[in-house]
C-alpha cells in the first residue's frame, strides 16, 4: 500500500460525533513579536532614507526658483519652465511615497486575523492497492453502519461528498425500502459504498453503489487464487478471504466456455462468435465487445493491449453501452426470455458502480426477464451496464454478510467474484 496527498477536504466522521475543540489563544508568541519589530524599523528606515531626501531636494529646488524669478518680467513668471515641471514630478513621487510609507505603518499596526488550526481542512490521503497483492486491507469494523432513517442517511451520503467528488449517487436517503429492511454502509479514507433493498416490478432489488478512490480497488478473485483452478466457494467464503466491503459473484467462468477470458491483462480463451463481453481496464472503466469482434486468443489479447484490460467477465448480454439501452431478441445464454434470477454490473460515472440482483423474496415472487431487468437497470442512469451469471449464482456480500436472498434460499459455490475493496492499510 501507498499512499500520496490528494486534496483538501473535511474529513468525514461517519459515526462519531467529535466534541468541538477549544478556540485557540489569541495571544501573539514572542517569535511573531520579533518579526513585527523588525518590520517596524525598516518601514522607519524606508521613510527617512526615501521620504526625508525626497522632502529636502523639493524644498531646494523651490527656493532656487524663487531667487531666479524676482525681477523678472511678468509674461516669463506665467511661463510654465522645464524646471517647474521637474518640480511637479518630484511632488508626486514625493506624494506617493509617503502614501505608501504610511498605509504600510497603519497596516502594521492593525491586528493580524488569525485562523485557528482546526478549521483548516486537513489533506487527503490517495491510497491505492499494490500491484500483485492478493489480499485486500482489512475493512475497518467501526467503518460499517446500520440505519434506515432517512436522516441519518442523509447524514451519511453528505460525509461521503468529498469522495463523490461531484457525482451523483443513485440511492436515495428517501427511497421506499424492502420492507423491515435496513440500508447498511461503510465508509473510510478510500471507499464509500451503501446497499439496500427495494420492490420493482414484483421483484426485490439489491442495490450495492460503491465510490472508490483508486482502480486499484475494483478487483477480481479466481478461487484457489489462480487462474484454472477447480476449486470452487461460495461468494460469502471468497469474499472474507480477500477481505471485500462489497463482493458480487462473478461469471462462473469454470461452468462454460463462453466469451472471451482476460486475467491480469492476458487473454487465456475466447468463444466469441454470438457472446458479449465486459472488460475491465487499469482506470476501471468498463468495456465491451460484441458477438464476432474477437474471434482469436490474438484478436482477445490485441483488444487487450489496445485498451489497457486488467480483467473481463464473460456471461452477458450488454444490458446498457454508452447510457442507451441495449435490446436483445436472442442470447446464447442467460434464459433472456424466460424469469429469472438475474445480477449485474454497472458503471456510473468514474471509479463509481452499481452491482444488483433481482430475486424473490417475501410476499414478491416474480422474477425478470433480461428485458425487465434491463429497463431497472437504465433507471440508475448508469453509463455502462452488463448482466452477470443469474439464477442460483447471484449474490451480493458487504463484509461477512449475505445481503440478498439467493435461489433456494441458499448460495451456490461457483468459481469466482468481483469485489471493491477498501485501501487504507489494516485497521483504517
Amino acid at each position: 500500500m501507498g499512499y500520496q496527498p490528494k486534496y483538501a477536504a473535511p474529513r468525514s466522521q461517519p459515526f462519531h460525533n467529535q466534541p468541538p475543540k477549544n478556540p485557540p489563544s489569541q495571544k501573539q508568541n514572542p517569535e511573531n513579536r520579533q518579526k513585527k519589530s523588525v518590520v517596524r524599523t525598516v518601514l522607519f528606515v524606508l521613510l527617512g532614507i526615501v521620504v526625508i531626501p525626497v522632502s529636502l531636494v523639493l524644498t531646494w529646488h523651490l527656493l532656487t526658483g524663487m531667487a531666479q524669478n524676482v525681477g523678472r518680467p511678468k509674461p516669463a513668471a506665467q511661463a510654465k519652465t522645464a524646471d517647474m515641471a521637474i518640480r511637479e514630478q518630484i511632488m508626486d513621487y514625493a506624494a506617493q511615497e509617503v502614501s505608501t510609507v504610511r498605509s504600510a505603518l497603519l497596516a502594521e499596526e492593525r491586528p493580524q486575523e488569525e485562523i485557528p488550526e482546526e478549521t483548516l481542512p486537513p489533506v487527503r490521503k490517495l491510497y491505492w492497492i499494490e500491484e500483485g497483492t492478493q489480499v485486500a486491507p482489512e475493512p475497518n469494523p467501526d467503518g460499517y453502519g446500520y440505519s434506515d432513517d432517512p436522516v441519518v442517511l442523509q447524514q451519511v451520503v453528505d460525509q461521503a461528498a468529498w469522495l463523490l467528488d461531484g457525482q451523483e449517487l443513485y440511492f436515495r436517503p428517501d427511497a421506499e425500502l424492502f420492507q423491515g429492511s435496513q440500508v447498511k454502509y461503510y465508509m473510510d479514507d478510500s471507499i464509500f459504498a451503501i446497499t439496500w433493498k427495494e420492490v420493482h416490478d414484483g421483484s426485490v432489488y439489491t442495490f450495492s453503489e460503491v465510490k472508490i478512490g483508486h482502480p486499484s480497488q475494483f478487483r477480481r478473485f479466481l478461487a484457489g487464487g489462480e487462474y484454472g483452478s477447480e476449486m470452487q466457494y461460495l461468494t460469502t467464503e471468497m469474499a472474507e478471504s480477500v477481505n471485500a466491503v462489497v463482493a458480487s459473484s462473478g461469471d462462473f467462468y469454470r461452468f462454460r466456455d463462453f466469451g472471451a477470458v482476460v486475467y491480469e491483462g492476458v487473454a487465456r480463451r475466447v468463444e466469441g462468435t454470438y457472446a458479449e463481453t465486459c472488460y475491465i481496464d487499469t482506470n476501471g472503466d468498463m468495456h465491451f465487445t460484441y458477438g464476432g469482434d474477437v474471434l482469436t486468443v490474438d484478436d482477445v489479447q490485441a483488444f487487450v493491449d489496445e485498451h489497457d484490460i486488467s480483467f473481463s467477465l464473460a456471461f452477458g448480454p450488454i444490458l446498457v453501452d454508452n447510457y442507451e439501452l441495449v435490446e436483445h431478441t436472442w442470447y446464447g445464454v442467460g434464459e433472456i426470455d424466460e424469469g429469472y434470477a438475474r445480477a449485474a454490473l454497472c458503471q456510473l460515472g468514474e471509479l463509481h458502480y452499481i452491482v444488483v440482483t433481482a430475486n424473490t423474496e417475501g410476499p414478491y415472487q416474480d422474477i425478470p426477464t433480461v428485458k425487465m431487468f434491463a429497463k431497472n437497470i437504465a433507471a440508475t442512469g448508469c453509463r455502462m451496464a452488463y448482466c452477470l451469471d443469474g439464477g442460483q449464482t447471484a449474490a451480493i456480500v458487504m463484509g461477512d454478510e449475505l445481503i440478498n436472498r439467493p435461489v433456494y434460499g441458499q448460495q451456490r459455490k461457483i468459481s469466482d467474484i468481483i469485489y471493491f475493496a477498501t485501501a487504507v492499510p489494516d485497521g483504517g
